[in-house]
């Protein structure tokens, strides 16, 4: 099993590639700031790219200095729980994780960060609900 460390340089690189993609999300396009994820004294912390609040990661209720909205926020909760626990989670939260259809990116996009997020060993499996209506 991976450390909390490696398990947060797959997070952090999923980041960049949703960042990187389409909309851009958890990228500051003013500045060049990307999002990430932090651990600090064994907490896991998101960095938001915009109001470079570091907010803890674990519950709803901790993100009042977030600047994206609620389908981004329980993407980062199951960041937050594969970095802690080494299981992935995708979806746990709501909102289907990396799988959601309704994120205004491309399908070519999409598949890009899933296919990324599969390599890195963050979405496991062969399920593929990127086809279904």
């Amino acid at each position: 099993m991976k450390t909390k460390k490696e398990r947060l340089e797959i997070v952090n690189k999923v980041i960049k590639k949703i960042a990187s993609l389409d909309r851009q999300f958890f990228l500051n396009k003013k500045d060049g700031q990307v999002a990430e994820m932090l651990l600090k004294n064994g907490r896991v912390y998101f960095r938001d790219d915009y109001t470079k609040a570091e907010i803890y990661a674990y519950h709803y209720r901790y993100f009042t200095k977030f600047s994206h909205g609620g389908t981004m926020q329980a993407l980062i909760l199951d960041f937050s729980e594969f970095i802690r626990t080494g299981v992935s989670k995708n979806g746990k939260n709501g909102y289907c994780g990396l799988y959601c259809t309704y994120w205004g990116y491309s399908d070519e996009g999409m598949k890009a960060i899933q296919d990324y997020a599969i390599e890195l060993g963050y979405l496991v499996g062969t399920r593929d609900v990127r086809n279904k209506a």
